[in-house]
């Protein structure tokens, strides 16, 4: 009769901890080592010709830029219940902005620097952009800068302008022909006179005038792209704007470096909870070209090493800090293949991946029989199955049980962000990836004429998009409550078919292998050795 009490008679901590920690034959984590290795290795190996080019100094993101992003990169403030509101209330997006486009981020910034540096001058000459937030309202402080860029640029009819408004601010028959904008309606109920009044109004546009840039010609006009600036931004940015050229810091290399940090991110340097990248790269610091080649061949070696198993604790753990290197170091090209491969470098750290199909199992085996021979003079039992097969190990069975977990997470998040798009509702996504000249096999002749027989008959053709948009979700969405049934074989060879399509037709040869290893999880150790016969051993 069987000691081993049943899954009934076992509480939950211990299937729980046999989920994640019961030994696995580590067979099959070293044949996913292997495949990823060369797959690894290769990816980097491509990188040889173009290194400088990707990873040098001056390369497709200079080094200068990518430095300035890690140390600099703003991380906005968030409120704790809302996910658009910051820790003080405010709408999250009501930061202070500058125009995108070069000659009018110029005009602005040209107008934020030249302001004057004392907080009561600075105030006074604002004055004016106050009074429009105070309005409360989006299309009063509209209103009031468009009745702004409407002033005739002539000092002097600016100026009769401008009196007009303290005598009679109700537009006169000859203003109206012209198109010319009345006064914003909370101006023109002020009185004539006081503290309060039309006249103070005047005297608030008079300074703020004064600060703004020269009207320049038609074509470039900087004094318009800054009120255009002003006028087009809701109140919330408009507030946030006024708070953060009027709270200019007094000193003049904190006022610079904040103006400078606006220009560049377009975000308030104080209205950010952190900055920079926690990331690490050896090409942050290498950029001469020996050195890097130097470096880079290194990384090649251990990358190899890796892959034949050969001190795989020590170079597992190398060859995905080093793969890390080139993914932190241009992170503008980063696309589903670094974050499978990192996936997959890191799990294959965790396990002991070198413990079997590998130099390091080699090794062991040789210090086995010199062992053996040395205590008996012959190769006993308990050695013969040390050779024959590899050991179960806790730690193979746990990275294991990672990839599979992870891959079902994956699978889904997939599967149910296809469900927001249309495309796959009504089987246009599969069409669409099928003759997309920039990833399909549209530019063969053969490939080409197949596209167009299939269209060509309207049945055959919605019927191959329904289903095969049909398998994707299911697959994905199936996925991780089938692979854990009786189906679990059927579902991997759905997979290995479904990346095996993707690969041909979209050309993501990588990512796509990536992904098959993967899959490779889900399979028992005694599946490799059987194929490999006794060199598995």
């Amino acid at each position: 009769m069987s000691m081993t009490p049943s899954t009934g008679d076992r509480s939950f901590r211990q299937r729980w901890s046999d989920f994640w920690f019961a030994p696995s034959d580590p067979t099959m984590l070293g044949f996913m080592r292997i495949v990823a290795g060369m797959l690894v290795l290769y990816l980097h190996l491509s990188y040889t010709m173009d290194l400088y080019r990707f990873f040098g100094r001056y390369g497709f993101w200079g080094q200068d830029y990518i430095n300035r992003e890690r140390k600099e990169y703003p991380w906005p403030l968030e409120g704790f219940f809302s996910w658009d509101e910051r820790a003080d209330g405010v709408s999250e997006s009501a930061m202070a902005r500058v125009p995108e486009y070069p000659h009018r981020k110029k005009a602005v910034m040209d107008f934020i620097r030249n302001l004057p540096t004392d907080p009561a001058p600075r105030r006074a000459s604002l004055r004016y952009l106050d009074r429009l937030i105070q309005s409360q309202s989006v299309d009063g402080a509209r209103v009031g800068l468009q009745w702004l860029l409407q002033l005739p640029e002539a000092s002097d009819l600016r100026e009769a302008r401008l009196k007009k408004i303290i005598d009679d601010p109700s537009p006169n028959a000859e203003a109206r022909l012209a198109g010319v904008l009345p006064v914003p309606q909370f101006i023109a109920e002020l009185p004539a006179v006081g503290p309060n009044s039309r006249t103070a109004v005047v005297d608030e546009i008079r300074a703020l005038l004064s600060v703004l840039p020269p009207t320049g010609t038609i074509d470039d006009n900087p004094q318009m792209y800054v009120l255009n600036h002003l006028r087009d931004m809701d109140l919330d940015h408009f507030r946030a704007f006024n708070e953060f050229i009027i709270g200019l810091p007094d000193d003049a290399n904190q006022r610079r470096e904040l103006i400078d940090y606006l220009e560049y991110w377009n975000i308030d340097r104080r209205r950010v909870s952190r900055v920079g990248h926690g990331i690490f790269s050896i090409w942050f610091h290498v950029s001469d070209r020996n050195t890097m080649l130097m470096v880079h061949s290194g990384i090649l070696v251990i990358m190899a090493l890796f892959a034949a198993g050969a001190f795989t604790r020590v170079t597992s753990v190398l060859t995905w800090l080093a793969a890390l290197c080139y993914i932190h170091r241009s992170q503008q090209v980063l696309f589903g293949m670094d974050t499978m491969m990192s996936i997959l470098l890191f799990y294959l750290m965790i396990g002991n991946s070198g413990a079997a199909l590998s130099i390091d199992r080699w090794r062991q085996k040789r210090r086995a029989i010199q062992a053996s021979l040395a205590r008996c003079g012959k190769i006993d039992e308990p050695t013969r199955a040390f050779l024959a097969a590899p050991p179960p190990s806790v730690s193979a069975g746990f990275a294991l049980r990672l990839f599979q977990v992870h891959f079902c997470f994956v699978y889904m998040a997939s599967g149910l962000s296809k469900l927001k798009g249309a495309a796959w509702w009504n089987g246009n996504a599969i069409w669409d990836v099928m003759v997309n000249p920039e990833f399909t096999l549209l530019r063969y002749p053969w490939y080409e004429w197949a596209v167009r027989q299939l269209a060509d008959t309207k049945p055959v053709y919605y019927t191959f998009i329904t289903l095969g948009a049909w398998f994707t979700l299911f697959l994905e969405i199936a996925f991780p409550f089938l692979v854990w049934t009786r189906w679990r074989v059927w579902m991997v060879l759905c997979g290995l078919v479904l990346h095996a399509g993707i690969g041909i037709l979209m050309g993501l040869n990588l990512f796509e292998l990536m992904m098959m290893v993967m899959l490779l999880a889900y399979l028992p150790g005694w599946v490799v050795r059987e194929w490999l016969g006794n060199e598995s051993r």
